[in-house]
């Protein structure tokens, strides 16, 4: 599991040294395991919070009952970095420095801590969008093993130290899971346009006249022809032609909905060299002409 194989010292110890006095910490059970220590706390906040954490030790956390006020966090090391909301199960890694922010009152959370970065065989090195996966952890699966984990911890009963050591597997287990596919998540997104290259391309099609060509378009997002086309296709699901005549055809409807420009004006608006091609092309894509396709938007 890429965890170290001894037993660590008391979770908080160190961090609850390091509260603030209006922060106050109540260890309301715990067990340590050889890969992980899990300790139930209850945080009552007497004023709101600004502060910044880091840790040797990596930090997986439930929040069994609502973050106090709006909880924001970001990683300070983040290219770019701004605050966002935090969700329910936070995990901080190793030696990555969180900005948080909360209101005040009073909160209860399950907490897991663990020497090494990663809970997977993969080095430490996270990826951007990992680390910002890390903040709002949706995952049922995690969320149903820590609340099950809380509960063994609140109440240990017969064999607890190996029920709960299965359960830690599990979540470690989804966890690697997680973070993985936020990963691929991040490669995937490189293979694709950028929203404001789409709208760029976008800009170019809804301009009057004739389509402008792919290596108009490739130069414009700063790409060879081939690549944009490749990458198009993949952000889009469609041929740069095919796209085209779609939004064009689009544009084309809603200028017909109106009486206000002539049937060869929109088609010079929409591409076409002539009103003829484009009634073709339109009663091939719709079934009407667009005099039809007039009267009845209109009627």
């Amino acid at each position: 599991m890429g965890l170290m194989e001894h037993d660590l010292p008391s979770l908080p110890e160190a961090y609850r040294a390091s509260l603030p006095s209006s922060i106050r910490c109540e260890v309301q059970g715990r067990i340590a395991l050889p890969q992980a220590v899990i300790e139930l706390h209850d945080y009552q906040f007497d004023e709101p919070q600004h502060a910044i954490f880091k840790s040797s030790r990596s930090f997986l956390d439930l929040a069994l009952s609502r973050r106090p006020g709006d909880a924001r966090g970001g990683y300070v090391d983040l290219p770019g970095f701004a605050a966002r909301p935090l969700g329910d199960i936070i995990f901080i890694p190793a030696g990555h420095a969180v900005a948080t922010e909360w209101g005040a009152g009073r909160q209860q959370s399950i907490c897991c801590g663990f020497d090494g970065g990663r809970p997977d065989d993969e080095d430490d090195l996270f990826a951007s969008a990992e680390l910002e996966a890390c903040l709002d952890i949706r995952s049922p699966f995690i969320r149903d093993a820590m609340v099950r984990l809380a509960r063994e911890v609140r109440d240990p009963g017969f064999c607890s130290d190996l029920l709960v050591g299965a359960m830690w597997i599990e979540i470690a287990v989804e966890l690697g899971r997680h973070l993985r596919r936020s990963r691929h998540r991040e490669e995937e997104d490189r293979a694709r346009l950028s929203a404001a290259k789409l709208r760029l391309v976008d800009d170019w099609i809804a301009q009057p006249g004739a389509m402008p060509a792919v290596s108009e378009l490739a130069d414009a997002c700063g790409m060879s022809a081939r690549h944009f086309f490749r990458m198009f296709k993949a952000s889009t699901g469609m041929t740069l032609s095919d796209y085209a005549a779609a939004m064009r055809l689009d544009r084309a409807k809603a200028l017909l909905a109106t009486d206000r420009l002539a049937i060869k004006v929109i088609a010079w608006e929409c591409g076409f060299g002539t009103a003829a091609a484009f009634s073709a092309a339109f009663r091939r894509a719709v079934g009407v002409t667009p005099h039809e396709f007039r009267r009845s938007a209109i009627h």
